[in-house]
């Protein structure tokens, strides 16, 4: 029975982890860029409100990865839950993990959703710009493609984030429906 049990923990600690490193990238990850003082391009989690919300989910399933943790430590280590039997608790993990693991996966969404709409904005000004007969935007590309990629290395880390929290969530749907069919001892999931 300890494989769950260890599994889960290794989970919880790689979710934080990788939601640790969303949120940092998320933070630092900035560019300014104009050009002619008509075309400017302004990114950051300031002002891009796509990046808030992943932000806001990086941050929401850091605080509740720490919470949790600590309960799979100590189950692994005494090979009992902290809160043992307590149906309530099991409850709160389930719907926590649950919330938790939507709201990551709808937070790396919409930064991967803005990437894509923001670089397809992008190359329609270029094209634009070049019609009209002036310089290209190689100067906001630049910047732009550096900021895209490095938004979208945060969404991944959240995405993964969000697979590790998901297949928690399966560990502790299964822990609740053993302790509500009666089975004594609960040993699948902290």
């Amino acid at each position: 029975m300890a494989m769950p049990l260890i599994t889960n923990l290794v989970l919880r600690i790689v979710a934080l982890i990788l939601l640790s490193g969303a949120a940092v990238i998320i933070v630092t990850n900035s560019a300014k860029a104009s050009v002619d003082d008509a075309i400017k391009f302004n990114g950051s989690v300031k002002t891009i409100n796509a990046y808030k919300y992943g932000l806001g989910t990086s941050v929401f399933g850091l605080i509740y990865a720490l919470v949790q943790l600590p309960f799979a430590i100590y189950h692994v280590i005494t090979r009992e839950p902290l809160v043992l039997g307590n149906e309530l608790f099991l409850t709160f993990r389930f719907y926590g993990d649950k919330v938790v693991s939507y709201l990551l996966a709808t937070g790396a969404a919409a930064i991967y959703g803005f990437a894509v709409d923001s670089k397809r904005l992008i190359d329609d000004l270029d094209n634009l710009v070049k019609k009209g007969g002036r310089d290209d935007l190689s100067h906001l590309r630049s910047k732009y493609d550096r900021f895209s990629i490095m938004a979208s290395l945060g969404a991944s880390l959240l995405l993964l984030g969000f697979i590790c929290t998901a297949v928690s969530s399966v560990l502790s749907s299964l822990n609740l429906a053993k302790k509500r069919s009666g089975t004594a001892e609960v040993q699948l999931s902290y």
